[in-house]
């Protein structure tokens, strides 16, 4: 009997692994012809000159001339070049694995089709394209299902959909404002001038009794020379922009002899700050968090008491007030 139930069992498992075999051949699955370790994409990552990236409503393009990664349809703004170059990086070590599917059907599923996607990545050289990338659904944690266009094949991959935004402020360098503050010499606000020298700040208009706060004047110039973007908000003066009312205007000489204008324009109902730069063509948004401080910065803030020095015997040089038993506080 009990041999008997052995037979039964084991004659049950391999009707189910025939039943399984014959489901793979119908459905066209060739899982051995699959290498895991085959790179996801085909290209040459230093003869890449542009990138296409489109999603259901937004497409961008960038462009690198001279070396430097551009945003042509946003006036050829600089793009932020380690960012471009790591999704690059990223695409030229992705490798195959197993795939997830391989039905012509499995596209749609996963939205990788080339109809229905999260994001199509398109790699070119002189405007020709070297190989194209669909990023759909995501399985997990930092995991993407992806598709190369040409092939029926959907893996898994560690990839972000993020890492490749269809927007142009996905890209923008947002550092495009940052200055080496060793090469401003003077910083003139509404209530005060502050002017470089020795390497010191000093406040222009100092009375007898006051010194300028360096540490306050630091972290001001500070401040100015570190202020980054959050968006691009085109190169045409909008009516919202308040243009006419500036909030804050501030003006920067640098050792080249070029003086930088700082224009903060407050939006009606918006909690960021418009910035107009006089050098860059373009209107920036920024946040409140960056322009706030500086507003804020006033001559009260940049000066302080100079310290009183005790008076000092000329022959010996000793402290009179001590010889006197006058007190003195530390």
């Amino acid at each position: 009997m009990k041999m008997k139930k052995w037979i039964s069992i084991l004659g049950g498992l391999l009707l189910v692994q025939l039943v399984l075999a014959v489901a793979v051949n119908l459905m066209g699955e060739d899982y051995g012809a699959f290498e895991p370790q085959e790179k996801l994409l085909a290209f040459d990552k230093k003869e890449v000159d542009g990138l296409r990236i489109e999603d259901d409503e937004n497409s961008l393009v960038l462009q690198k001339r001279d070396g430097k990664w551009l945003l042509p349809e946003s006036g050829d703004f600089p793009a932020d070049q380690e960012t471009v170059e790591r999704l690059l990086e990223k695409l030229a070590t992705l490798e195959k694995g197993w795939p997830v599917a391989t039905t012509g059907g499995a596209a749609k599923r996963f939205k990788v089709d080339d109809e229905a996607f999260e994001r199509r990545l398109a790699l070119l050289t002189k405007e020709e394209t070297q190989a194209v990338l669909y990023v759909g659904t995501s399985p997990g944690f930092r995991k993407v299902h992806v598709r190369p266009e040409g092939e029926d094949a959907v893996y898994a991959v560690a990839f972000n959909t993020w890492e490749a935004g269809a927007k142009a402020d996905d890209w923008i360098d947002k550092d495009i404002l940052k200055l080496d503050g060793d090469q401003v010499t003077r910083v003139e606000m509404s209530d005060f001038t502050l002017q470089r020298s020795d390497d010191q700040w000093q406040l222009i208009g100092l009375k007898e009794q006051e010194e300028t706060n360096g540490e306050e004047a630091s972290a001001l110039v500070d401040k100015l020379t570190g202020l980054r973007i959050q968006s691009l908000l085109g190169t045409e003066a909008k009516p919202s922009f308040q243009q006419e009312e500036p909030e804050l205007e501030v003006k920067m000489a640098l050792k080249s002899g070029d003086t930088l204008t700082y224009r903060f324009f407050k939006p009606e109902d918006e909690a960021h700050y418009v910035l107009k730069r006089s050098d860059l063509d373009h209107y920036f948004k920024v946040a409140p968090f960056a322009v706030e401080p500086i507003q804020s910065a006033e001559r009260e803030k940049l000066v302080q008491t100079k310290a009183q020095e005790a008076p000092m015997s000329e022959a010996s040089g000793e402290d009179i007030s001590a010889e006197a038993g006058i007190e003195t506080t530390e």
